[in-house]
């Protein structure tokens, strides 16, 4: 269950945005290529941070870098609350596999138009069988996995923004514990009124020593593309990422949305109705595996508040599936757009 409270041409002096580009991008960049040359095609730990977070982004194929517009912008591209602002407050609630569960959310805060803020959150449990060496059940222990902190973003041009985020992370297997650091940068650009550019260097951070064995987070450059085609009320979204990680090969994520309103479908109240599906490649566990299909309700509470309904399927092939149900609130002040 997840509870999740879109100008003007860019200026035509290119100066701006050269320097922000060298200044701020070029040492994201540079960061990376050294994290990435250091690991190697080594294996990281932090497994539970490669986990699709929020029911929208699931259904889109996690191909969220480029549209980042609602408070799981948090997790694929912190720069999202300053190119999209608006206050967003969410909850995840999915059961995955057998024994496992996970919870994540977070809120985000515009501030001046130009700036925004957020806090985001995920915590993995699950239990597992404690054996003895001949195989016998010994009872259960439990793995969890916490991770927090907030972000902030910045629009310093028309249809360009920044954005950073830092996060605790803490993590236990039975008795034993460990916790690291973890950063994200993201940049969004809107080239035009209705395409969408962006890209994220996410968990960029310390190692940590669990029991005898040192692990590194799963530093992740992505790339994303969309596209929104309006008519009338309604609207299509056509979005693509491209992402990549030390221990395996790149992977690219699509994803489509159909906005439709009621009143265009025959009914009298006010509200939308939305079509989601996806694909993500990298699985090869059978032939639906990385699939997603997502339908979403929204409705206008009042003039400043909006409630959505969501839910979302995802296929994992011969592992299995997971669902996803969401409601969500979203507060918009009268002049605000949504």
């Amino acid at each position: 269950m997840e509870l999740f409270l879109p100008h003007q041409g860019l200026c035509c002096n290119s100066k701006p945005i050269l320097y922000i580009l060298s200044v701020q991008i070029l040492p994201l960049f540079l960061i990376v290529i050294a994290e990435f040359n250091f690991l190697g095609s080594s294996v990281t730990g932090f497994t539970f941070m490669k986990i699709g977070v929020g029911a929208r982004p699931t259904a889109l194929g996690q191909a969220f870098t480029a549209v980042a517009d609602d408070v799981y912008a948090l997790f694929y591209n912190p720069a999202g609350p300053a190119l999209e602002p608006k206050f967003d407050a969410g909850l995840t609630l999915c059961q995955m596999l057998q024994g496992v569960s996970y919870a994540s959310g977070g809120i985000t805060v515009p501030f001046f138009k130009q700036l925004g803020f957020g806090l985001g959150f995920g915590y993995l449990n699950a239990t597992d069988t404690r054996r003895s060496e001949l195989g016998e059940e010994l009872g259960s222990f439990v793995l969890s996995d916490l991770i927090a902190g907030p972000a902030v973003a910045w629009q310093p041009l028309k249809r360009f923004a920044l954005g950073v985020g830092t996060k605790f992370v803490y993590s236990r297997l039975d008795s034993f514990a460990s916790w690291a650091v973890s950063f994200d940068g993201g940049v969004l650009y809107r080239p035009v009124r209705y395409i969408t550019l962006g890209a994220s260097l996410l968990h960029i951070g310390t190692p940590r020593r669990f029991i005898q064995v040192w692990e590194y987070q799963p530093v992740s450059l992505r790339f994303g593309a969309s596209f929104k085609l309006p008519f009338d009320k309604n609207y299509i979204l056509f979005t693509s990422d491209v992402s990549t990680y030390p221990d395996y090969g790149p992977t690219a994520g699509v994803g489509v949305e159909g906005k439709l309103d009621m009143r265009a479908l025959g009914s009298t109240q006010t509200g939308a109705l939305y079509l989601r599906a996806g694909y993500q490649s990298g699985g090869h566990l059978g032939t639906w595996s990385g699939f997603s299909f997502g339908v979403g309700y929204e409705t206008v509470l009042s003039s400043y508040f909006t409630i959505l309904v969501d839910a979302v399927y995802l296929s994992y092939g011969i592992l299995g599936d997971a669902q996803r149900v969401s409601i969500g609130l979203r507060w918009v002040p009268k002049s605000g757009k949504s």
